[in-house]
Order: structure tokens, then sequence, then C-alpha cells
């Protein structure tokens, strides 16, 4: 493990980007689900997650809690169409597909 810093600054709207050696170094990609603890006073812990541990096998949480999330920013009929949509694709598509709305979502809330 390497002691070296990244400094950053913290925007105005409380955005930081995680530098690129650090996600190169715990393999964060694009869509990636990140966790965040507060460890002490002045830390706090970013940890790459996995959506589901036996995504072959059952179709993933992360969908269902994906849905809710959606109908709570956005109260419409559109929520249960999406969540049937999501629930009718194989558990590896479910994964992709939250990866990418995920994705877009962190990317269109950036830009705002």
């Amino acid at each position: 493990m390497n002691d070296e810093k990244t400094l950053r600054i913290l925007g105005k709207r409380g955005r930081v980007t995680i530098p690129q050696e650090v996600r190169d170094a715990i393999g964060m990609a694009r869509g990636d689900v990140v966790s965040f603890a507060v460890v002490s006073e002045d830390c706090a812990l970013i940890k790459r997650e996995r959506i589901c541990d036996n995504c072959s096998t059952e179709p993933p949480q992360m969908i269902k809690l994906l849905v809710q999330a959606m109908h709570h920013a956005e109260s419409s009929p559109q929520s249960q169409r999406t969540f049937e949509f999501l629930t009718s694709l194989s558990p590896a598509q479910q994964l992709e597909a939250a990866a990418k709305i995920i994705a877009d979502w962190a990317e269109n809330s950036h830009e705002e």
C-alpha cells in the first residue's frame, strides 16, 4: 500500500473527483457503486462495492433499490414499467443495465 497522498479541492456542491491513480489502484470503473463510511472525526473510507455476490443465479437486489430510488426521485407510472422491464432481463443484463443507468445518472447530475 502506498502512503503517498493525492490532494483534491472539494467543490462548492461537495463534489470531488476520485483521482485516476486511486481508481486504477483499486480497480474502479465507470458505473461502479461506491460506498462512504465515516471512520473518525476527520477520516472517511471510500470503497468500491459489488452490486451482488451471486449475480449469475439470482437477480440482484440492486434492481429493486434502483427502481425505488427512481420512483422517489420522480414518481410516475413509468417506474412500474421500468421495474417490469428490468426484472424481465437475465441477471447479467440486469447488472449491465443498472451500471449504465447509474453511470448516466451520475454524468447527468454532475452536469447540473
